[in-house]
């Protein structure tokens, strides 16, 4: 495998510069010498770059094929305004960083799932108080009005950030933080009876957090995700 390292940036060719335009109408039109034109010219300074966001450089040309499929896949959403160079740097800057945070979570799930293999078996009356607090919480996240435990199951168990969760039903994101401030005032008053001497952990209000990445781009538009 060849060291991609070597190539920390894309360094145009002759004429290459002025006719990125040209290339990306040969994709538009599905020639497949254009995407191997497209591969021969930026592949070699994509993994390297997307070797510094990812845990190895396997990872990175993973992440590179993905990127240039997605490129050949949505070329046709591909707005003529923007830099070919500059769509394809985000695309693969989004998927690895999306990679990364996956390996992160695969990599805590396995950590806490040797951790329970160590633990202690539950008695017969945690698994009792489990299953009844756990069908508890199920129950009042379905009472919630629809908008609400919609905002509550984004955010809570799909992890969406609120400005995402705001994207995804066309509301803004304050309505969202309305809505979520709502539906834990209403889980709270109906989880009490059952947690008496805590608030239980999916009840807590999340701080929220600062823009870290994006979102995957391929009509030429930057979504912010914030995670």
């Amino acid at each position: 495998m060849a060291d991609s390292r070597r190539f920390p940036r894309h360094v145009p060719l002759p004429g290459e510069a002025g006719d990125e335009e040209a290339l990306m109408e040969r994709l538009q039109d599905g020639e497949p010498s254009a995407l191997d034109e497209l591969i021969r010219r930026y592949w070699h300074a994509l993994v390297a770059y997307a070797a510094r966001l990812t845990p190895s450089e396997d990872a990175a040309e993973d992440v590179v094929q993905e990127a240039m499929l997605r490129v050949w896949k949505g070329r046709r959403e591909w707005n003529p305004s923007d830099r070919l160079a500059g769509f394809l740097y985000r695309v693969t800057r989004n998927l690895a960083l999306d990679e990364t945070r996956r390996r992160q979570v695969r990599e805590r799930w396995t950590e806490e799932e040797a951790a329970r293999e160590h633990a202690a078996p539950p008695t017969p009356l945690q698994m009792a108080e489990h299953t009844q607090v756990s069908g508890a919480v199920t129950r009042a996240i379905e009472a919630l009005p629809p908008r609400r435990r919609e905002v509550f199951v984004l955010s809570r168990y799909h992890g969406h950030s609120y400005r995402e969760i705001a994207e995804i039903m066309e509301i803004s994101p304050q309505t969202v933080a309305n809505q979520m401030s709502a539906a834990l005032d209403d889980l709270r008053q109906q989880l009490r009876s059952h947690l008496p001497d805590s608030q239980p952990a999916l009840t807590q209000t999340p701080t929220p957090q600062p823009a870290t990445h994006r979102l995957p781009v391929l009509n030429g538009r930057e979504d912010e995700r914030i995670v």
